[in-house]
């Protein structure tokens, strides 16, 4: 009889640190799909070069960008696309150089970079954001 409760103790300790430990493990997962999914759209600046990752598809993101660069009146002198990812270079009113990455996350996922000049300086971020956020107004 006291084999018999020592099992059933053990049968019930295992069965609850199981159940504990996938609904712990669901409970991470469910919380970060949600901390992905709210970092779309977050912009940080590094070095130079503006960074993103938004909701919006490579060819969106891709026509975002040309119409952008010619909203601001930035000639475009280089422009590749492939179905991974695209980069067009132009030149600003100081004929700096003007770089947009764009990758192809998912399908629906894209990372954004934009460096504006060679060097960091306050006026660059600003140009950086002025044509990130006029890419994000089409999206």
């Amino acid at each position: 009889m006291k084999a018999y409760k020592t099992f059933k103790l053990t049968v019930g300790l295992a069965t609850a640190l199981a159940t504990l430990t996938l609904t712990q493990g669901c409970a991470l997962l469910l919380l970060g799909g949600v901390a992905a999914g709210a970092a779309y759209g977050t912009v940080k600046y590094v070095k130079n070069t503006l960074h993103a990752t938004n909701e919006v598809s490579l060819d969106k993101a891709w026509s975002a960008a040309n119409v952008a660069l010619h909203e601001i009146e930035m000639p475009v002198t280089s422009s590749t696309k492939d179905g991974a990812s695209g980069k067009l270079v132009a030149k600003n009113a100081k004929s700096q150089p003007v770089i947009i990455e764009l990758t192809r996350q998912t399908d629906k996922v894209t990372d954004i970079q934009i460096t504006v000049g060679t060097f960091e300086s306050s006026e660059n971020k600003i140009q950086a954001e002025q044509i990130y956020n006029k890419m994000k107004a089409r999206f």
